[in-house]
């Protein structure tokens, strides 16, 4: 457990960086580490804002975990580029906020192709179990967490928001950073979330992410384009509806007991999400701090 020095240093410090702490909140709140970067992420429009290098953010200090976790993700481009029926892959979580631990395992949000929601998590579930890197409860240092799926025509995430200002969800947003994109002229996720620059105006529209230093990874490779392009279609949507029989009844039973311990199920033939519901928290702790 750290002192209430440290947590007391920690947060003159953040107040230092950023005198107008009604701005940034939400680091304060989920304890992350402020931006260098810090006036893309403000809520308040900035007329003057510097004009260095807009297409990378970057930290004051990056976890020192970090290039051992950039090293670990890179061995396994060729796995990214051979799942069937995904469209792109982006990280999120501790590492895309500089959280990482000693626990940390790697968390993907991922885009599928268009009614493939079903058999995409199920070939990339069976994928990286096989590989070993699958995590589970008692496998997680370092074992990628496939928790978020939506399918291509479902992007536009602000259907599942808060009713006012879902700031949990626009910062959430904000720190997707892409490692696999199908094709180079693919949209990315925040051209169908244009709502959040409303809310945090200062962010730059043209492939603005935060850079990890990894490249994005492109174009398939010849498993991927076998397994999507000669498997007979009918065997694959035969699969998919085995897979909605079998795992709907299962999903509707663990949203029940999930709700007793604060955690959720988003699952539709367009959505799959499974999570710790933070964001009413995070959205009255923000909006209370704000107005003092």
């Amino acid at each position: 457990m750290r002192s209430d020095k440290w947590r007391m240093n920690r947060l003159f410090k953040t107040r230092s960086i950023n005198m107008n702490k009604s701005e940034l909140l939400f680091y304060e709140i989920m304890n992350y580490p402020i931006p260098k970067n810090w006036e893309y992420f403000s809520t308040e429009k900035k007329d003057n804002i510097e004009e260095y290098n807009k297409n990378t953010f970057s930290w004051e200090q990056e976890s020192s975990l970090l290039e051992e976790y950039r090293i670990h993700i890179k061995k396994h481009q060729r796995i990214f580029q051979s799942i069937p029926w995904i469209k792109t892959i982006y990280l999120c979580n501790s590492i895309s906020f500089n959280k990482l631990s000693q626990w940390s395992d790697i968390d993907f949000f991922i885009v599928t192709k268009k009614w493939c929601l079903r058999r995409a998590r199920f070939a990339s579930a069976l994928i990286f179990f096989v590989l070993w890197l699958k995590r589970s409860k008692k496998r997680i240092w370092k074992k990628y967490c496939l928790s978020f799926y939506i399918t291509e025509d479902a992007q536009n995430l602000y259907t599942i928001s808060l009713p006012n200002t879902d700031i949990y969800l626009a910062y959430r947003l904000a720190h997707l950073i892409p490692i696999y994109q199908e094709k180079t002229e693919d949209k990315t996720i925040y051209d169908y979330n244009p709502r959040l620059f409303s809310i945090l105006p200062n962010l730059p529209k043209d492939q603005h992410k935060i850079n990890l230093w990894l490249p994005i990874y492109k174009w398939n490779t010849k498993i991927k384009i076998k397994m999507e392009k000669y498997i007979w279609w009918l065997i694959w949507h035969i699969v998919e509806y085995m897979i909605k029989t079998i795992r709907v009844p299962i999903l509707i039973y663990k949203t029940k007991i999930l709700k007793e311990i604060w955690k959720d199920i988003i699952f539709n033939d367009t959505m799959l999400k499974f999570y710790q519901d933070k964001r009413k928290k995070i959205a009255l702790l923000y909006r209370t701090r704000n107005t003092r």
